[in-house]
Order: C-alpha cells, then sequence, then structure tokens
C-alpha cells in the first residue's frame, strides 16, 4: 500500500510539473495492477481523464505556437499578433510555452518596428547576385526605382559580409557558428523588410498568394536546410551546415521577392 502511495504522488507531481506523458504512463501502470485499493483506483481513473484533456489543450497550443513562429517568419505579423492575443486569454494552458511564447513576442516587437522605420538607401558596388529559388513565379522582371534601391541593398549586405571572413580564417567551428548565424540573421532581417514593403504595393489578391508561397518557401527552406545538415549528423559542424544553409537561401529569397515583386 505504502508502495502505491508512493506511485500516486509520484503522478500528482507530473501532473504538477505538466508532463503529462510521464504522467500518465505513470497512472495507466498503476490502474494496471489487480490489487490496487479502491480510492487510488477513483481517483487515477479522474487523474487519468484531467490529463489526457491537458495533452490535448497543450497540443493546440503547441500548434498556435507554430503557427505564430511560420506568420513571424512569413512576414504575417498581425495574423501573429492576433493569435498571441487569443492565446493569452487561455493564460491557464500556457505555462509550458510561456518561455517560447515571449521569445515569439519579442521577435514580433522587433519585426514591427522595422517595418515601420524608414528604409535607408544604399549605393553600394555593384555585385552579381545570386538570383535562383524555389517556387519563383514564371514573370519577367521590371526596372523600377524601389526595386532598383532594395538590389543595391541587397547587395550592400554581400559586401558587408566581409566583416565577418576573420571569423570564418582559422577554420574554428565556434567561431564559424558565430559567422554563419550573423549572415542569417542579416539575411533574414532584410527578407522581412522586403515583405513588409510588398505587402503595402501588392493587391490583396496577389499578397494572399505570396502568403501561401511564403509559407511554402518556409517548409522548403527549412527542410533543405535539415537535409544538408544531416550530412553531419552528430557533429559540431551540423548546426553550422543548418544554419548556413539556411542563410544562403534566405538571400537568394530576398532577391527573388525584389525581382519577381517589387515595383
Amino acid at each position: 500500500m505504502k508502495e502505491d502511495l508512493n506511485r500516486f504522488y509520484s503522478v500528482k507531481q507530473e501532473m504538477k510539473d505538466g508532463d503529462w506523458d510521464v504522467a500518465l504512463e505513470k497512472a495507466e501502470k498503476m490502474l494496471g495492477q489487480d490489487k490496487l485499493a479502491t480510492g487510488l483506483r477513483k481517483s487515477l481513473e479522474d487523474m487519468v481523464d484531467t490529463v489526457k484533456t491537458n495533452q490535448q489543450v497543450s497540443a493546440k497550443v503547441a500548434a498556435h505556437v507554430k503557427d505564430i513562429e511560420t506568420s513571424v517568419e512569413a512576414g504575417e505579423l498581425e495574423e501573429a499578433q492576433q493569435t498571441i492575443e487569443e492565446l493569452r486569454k487561455g493564460q491557464a494552458s500556457l505555462d509550458e510555452f510561456s518561455e517560447k511564447l515571449a521569445s515569439l513576442e519579442k521577435r514580433l516587437e522587433d519585426e514591427l518596428k522595422k517595418q515601420q522605420a524608414p528604409p535607408v538607401v544604399v549605393q553600394p558596388p555593384v555585385v552579381q547576385q545570386d538570383q535562383s529559388t524555389a517556387l519563383q513565379l514564371d514573370v519577367i522582371p521590371k526596372q523600377t526605382g524601389q526595386q532598383q534601391q532594395y538590389r543595391n541593398k541587397l547587395d550592400a549586405i554581400e559586401v558587408g559580409l566581409a566583416d565577418l571572413n576573420h571569423l570564418y580564417a582559422n577554420g574554428i567551428t565556434s567561431e564559424m557558428s558565430e559567422a554563419e548565424n550573423e549572415r542569417y540573421t542579416r539575411w533574414d532581417n532584410a527578407l522581412n523588410e522586403i515583405y513588409g514593403v510588398l505587402k503595402k504595393q501588392l493587391s490583396a489578391q496577389d499578397m494572399e498568394q505570396l502568403r501561401v508561397k511564403q509559407r511554402e518557401w518556409i517548409k522548403y527552406r527549412d527542410h533543405t536546410a535539415s537535409v544538408n545538415a544531416a550530412e553531419f549528423a552528430g557533429g559540431s559542424f551540423e548546426p553550422v551546415t543548418y544554419i548556413g544553409t539556411s542563410a544562403d537561401l534566405t538571400k537568394e529569397r530576398c532577391y527573388a521577392l525584389v525581382n519577381l515583386y517589387m515595383n
């Protein structure tokens, strides 16, 4: 009986910690005992119902958090903000996601500030850019003022990456990881800024089509990065390859959006 009580309290602790899978496993194992006390059995059955309900809630919240992350990645900041507000109404179910949600809220705030800031015109040396990317439309790019402005801006980012060369020089993984993360951040910031401009330029119908394509591109980017990184699975170079691939594809996507959509 004492052992059963200890197991019972262990289930309660797992529930308190929000570890629903472990709590369910322990509770169901106890319920499989033939000689379990009737009082404990009834309490455990109620606890199992509670755990399953919380598992469903957690799964829904996790899906919403993923949607928020995807919306921010795609530059759909208003949608992300709305989903966060809806989640906040169910505060009790957010405990295990609070850190992730806070991080997304901070990123959302930063992206909104970037979109509100006036674009900076940069006139750098012209370099050859790679315009290949997945999911491009079959259209002919137009040579117009703002389009050229953003091409110049992207060229300037490429030229500016020279300030990271010293981090690659010694072949030290930690330094290379730092450089690749910074490279990805610069291109990702540019992509979000471009997406914000396009939201103002495109018609509602064209923007909706772009949203769909952008979500498809995010899946493509993540999948390609995972495949490339898998070649170094378990090694220190795996995350470097993942973020490096993401940076390359994000750069290509920046040029594609400017060339194909921007006026």
